[in-house]
């Protein structure tokens, strides 16, 4: 439905004639009627007055005191516990033995049931062989780029 220009300025003053209307109303001031008590109010003299009364029964249901989170303490969290440094699982690998053939020698470890030729830079699952000396060979356990040694025997 496409608006022409008549009902766009009866909706315009339709909204100016609300608009106009609620600000009137609103600084309207209510009238007060001040109430005056057709009967005198009758004083009690404190003697009459049976105090007993007053006092409450006991609660046959307990009653939850709704102050009590804030008259006691917090409870303080538990000690934080101080998580170790992860360190490296023991060396899977042992030492099996050497070889020497026409001048090169070859080291063998296993692993399991698995032989193992290794050599310096070579990589065996998580682990990389840094070094092999005449006394101990050098790995890195790559997850955490941790250096251990197996002693040769």
């Amino acid at each position: 439905m496409k608006l022409t220009p008549l009902h766009k300025r009866t909706a315009l003053i339709a909204a100016a004639a609300i608009l106009v209307a609620g600000v009137v109303a609103g600084r309207e001031k209510p009238s007060v009627e001040i109430i005056q008590s057709q009967r005198p109010v009758a004083r009690v003299a404190a003697d009459d007055i049976d105090l007993s009364k007053l006092k409450r029964g006991e609660a046959t249901v307990p009653q939850n005191d709704l102050f009590k989170s804030f008259s006691q303490p917090k409870p303080q969290p538990a000690a934080v516990q101080v998580q170790e440094k992860p360190s490296a699982p023991p060396l899977p690998f042992r030492y099996f033995g050497r070889l020497t053939e026409n001048g090169k020698t070859e080291v063998f470890v296993m692993r399991g049931e698995e032989l193992l030729s290794i050599d310096a830079g070579q990589q065996h699952g998580e682990y990389r062989v840094e070094q092999v000396s005449a006394s101990q060979i050098s790995f890195t356990y790559l997850p955490l780029k941790t250096r251990q040694t197996l002693e040769l025997q």
